[in-house]
């Protein structure tokens, strides 16, 4: 039983913080292990992992409801529904049959607990089965003058976790040709990899296509992948995008095209650039200007890719080029939002740990567009958070970001701001980047003006998400 007490203290922003403690008792559930790796099993094998449910609070926990997520996962003994009194334990057997070479699920407790009303255990665990990758899945040759040939090929990788035995290949495509071909059957080891040659040359003027098919021991028997060549005396689109690869809110890139050419010496006049892709949510487009294009600052995280046409001073039109951009965050904490209607406004919370709604531990649009709070250790920015924009009227996106997150748990809020002109309900999407890649992405309908919906949990610098 705990003793009463009540504490105050004066938080660096002058803050009043009370600590309270009562005398409740109240029910604990842990569950050991926390995660559960199946390892490597082979297809058509089952394997069993004991989970045990504990009570270590002082009052009788309830176990309300279990259940599984994941199609290779299921219960090999029945769920301990009911009470557990203090101390007490209750087992679990789980079990594991390989759908994929790499399965995931959870498992999923509710209970009266009051800390933690639903309780997830990542399951995990690796099928035995061998996985044919060709890299790439399109191979584009490039234009190519009549009469004259260019060399490329594809990569053949293991990515499975057994044998991968190829027994037959065959190429289609007149215009394409394997000098050396695979020394059949061929096996190889996980994550071996074999090369493949493929010559072009053009016989005639036009867009050429061909696929490479590879017959094995994978579950799917034949894997494919194609194949596209150009030769024509249409003028010709040459595009690329410099860099590559950017922080966002950080670089901007340029689209290239003023390499492009027409083979017969007539002069380009036009340059016709498109956004043909763009992560969903994103506002961006296209910069004007000519052949290249410079200042292009994605908004969102995630692919781009710019299209180009040419036309040529007779009006002749170019086959398209496509260029792509990838736009990865530099920042270790990185949270989207955008919405699907505009005119309801939306607002992204990121809670620092032990923080709480619209104070100065919250970073939202009233304190932290410019990154003006001081989080963590005092006077190191790159512990401070910082939101891009507070986009009113549209549907987003809007953008936090944390460079070195502190240690601890952020909470991941959106606020329906009242008296926006929608009311109706709305379709909320927010994702989370850590160290670079997307490791989570929820959406959630709208509805209650001045409501405030918990989307998720972050633990750094365990790098968790907890779905809320």
């Amino acid at each position: 039983m705990l003793l009463l007490t009540v504490l105050f203290a004066c938080t660096i922003d002058n803050n009043v913080e009370k600590i309270i403690e009562t005398d409740i008792d109240y029910p604990a559930l842990v569950i050991n292990p926390d995660s559960v790796n199946f390892g490597i099993v082979q297809p058509q094998e089952t394997q069993k992992e004991v989970v045990t449910l504990h009570n270590e609070g002082q009052a009788a926990l309830d176990i309300q409801n279990i259940a599984i997520e994941g199609a290779a996962f299921t219960a090999f003994s029945d769920a301990p529904l009911g009470l557990l009194e203090p101390g007490e334990s209750a087992e679990m057997i789980l079990s594991y049959t390989p759908f994929n070479t790499h399965d995931s699920g959870w498992l999923k407790v509710t209970s009266n607990d009051p800390t933690d009303p639903v309780s997830l255990v990542p399951l995990e665990g690796t099928g035995a089965i061998p996985l044919l990758i060709i890299e790439p899945a399109e191979l584009d040759m490039g234009w190519v003058a009549l009469g004259e040939s260019e060399t490329d090929g594809f990569t053949l990788r293991n990515g499975g976790a057994a044998d991968l035995e190829i027994t037959q290949s065959l190429l289609l495509g007149t215009e394409f040709s394997n000098p050396t071909p695979l020394d059949l059957p061929l096996t190889l080891s996980p994550g071996e990899s074999t090369w493949v040659d493929i010559v072009y040359t053009p016989p005639s003027h036009g867009i050429h296509n061909g696929s490479l098919w590879i017959e094995s021991n994978t579950p799917a028997g034949n894997s494919q992948a194609n194949i596209k060549g150009l030769s024509s005396e249409k003028p010709v689109a040459i595009c690329d995008v410099d860099p590559k690869q950017i922080f966002p809110h950080h670089e901007t890139a340029t689209w290239i095209g003023a390499a492009s050419y027409d083979p017969s010496g007539a002069a380009i006049t036009e340059y016709s650039w498109t956004l043909i892709e763009k992560p969903e949510g994103s506002e961006m487009y296209m910069p004007n200007g000519g052949a290249n294009r410079p200042g292009f600052s994605p908004d969102l995280a995630g692919t781009y890719i710019g299209q180009l046409v040419v036309h040529n001073e007779y009006g002749e039109e170019s086959f398209p080029c496509e260029a792509t951009l990838e736009a990865i965050p530099r920042e270790s904490l990185w949270v989207e939002l955008f919405w699907e209607y505009s005119g309801d406004d939306m607002d992204l919370h990121i809670l620092r740990p032990g923080g709480t709604l619209n104070s100065n531990n919250d970073c939202y649009y009233a304190n932290c567009v410019g990154n003006f709070l001081d989080w963590g250790v005092a006077g190191y920015p790159d512990d401070d958070p910082s939101l891009d924009i507070d986009d009113i009227p549209g549907t987003g996106p809007e953008n936090t970001n944390i460079l070195d997150p502190e240690s601890g748990m952020f909470e991941v809020y959106v606020h329906d701001y009242p008296g926006s002109v929608r009311y109706e309900s709305n379709n909320v999407t927010v994702r989370i980047y850590l160290s670079g890649v997307l490791a989570w992405e929820g959406s959630k309908e709208i509805s209650g003006e001045d409501s405030y919906v918990h989307f998720a949990s972050v633990s750094w610098p365990d790098q968790e998400i907890t779905p809320r």
